[in-house]
């Protein structure tokens, strides 16, 4: 099995996927914010120089994540894709991407995903690759779902920046409520919990 490189180039229809730098966190400090409660936490605020280098760092040097940018065609970072929970001698790993309020809906989420589907299975050899997302994000769910990944179970998760909006409380959320439930003070959000094997991959390209 190959070894992740800090010298990756991928390129995909739409995207290029390479090394994350330290000029990208100045980048996406000047993204337009998501204005949607749900996505706030996809925003960041102003940043110290401290918190900026912090912020690479950890990314940079976190062993059990491998953190990528992703530019559009006109070369701008348009977010940024990861494997993290990595298990080599299991040959499996968790997916993760976000992109900026800017560059939703025009196909970079699913060409970035592809592009890094190929990398994953044909150059790293591994056998299976997982993701968690939000039940309520139907359009993230489609996106997998074009890109070969299937629902495999729910989970529930306090641990999401989404259960302190006030779900219950106004009206905008009212259509995805039956997301979110109050266990005591606790509030848990709905996950949908995806995969896609090698032997998956491989019907959908042949």
């Amino acid at each position: 099995m190959s070894q992740l490189s800090d010298n990756i180039l991928l390129k995909g229809d739409k995207v290029l996927i390479r090394p994350l730098e330290r000029e990208d966190v100045d980048k996406r400090l000047k993204w337009r914010p998501y204005p949607d409660p749900l996505y706030s936490h996809c925003n960041v605020g102003n940043m110290t120089e401290e918190e900026k280098e912090a912020w690479f760092l950890k990314r940079k040097t976190d062993v059990s994540r491998f953190f990528l940018s992703i530019d559009d065609p006109q070369g701008r970072l348009a977010g940024f894709v990861s494997l993290h929970q990595i298990n080599s001698p299991e040959k499996t790993a968790w997916f993760g991407i976000y992109l900026g309020y800017e560059f939703v809906d025009r196909g970079l989420g699913t060409d970035a995903t592809l592009t890094l589907l190929k990398y994953y299975f044909e150059e790293l050899g591994f056998e299976r690759l997982l993701l968690d997302v939000a039940s309520h994000n139907k359009r993230a769910i489609r996106c997998y779902e074009k890109c070969g990944f299937r629902f495999t179970r729910k989970k529930y998760s306090d641990h999401d920046p989404r259960r302190n909006i006030d779900i219950f409380g106004d009206d905008r959320f009212k259509d995805i409520r039956e997301y979110f439930f109050k266990d005591g003070e606790t509030m848990l959000v709905e996950f949908d919990e995806m995969e896609i094997t090698k032997e998956m991959y491989e019907g959908t390209t042949s």
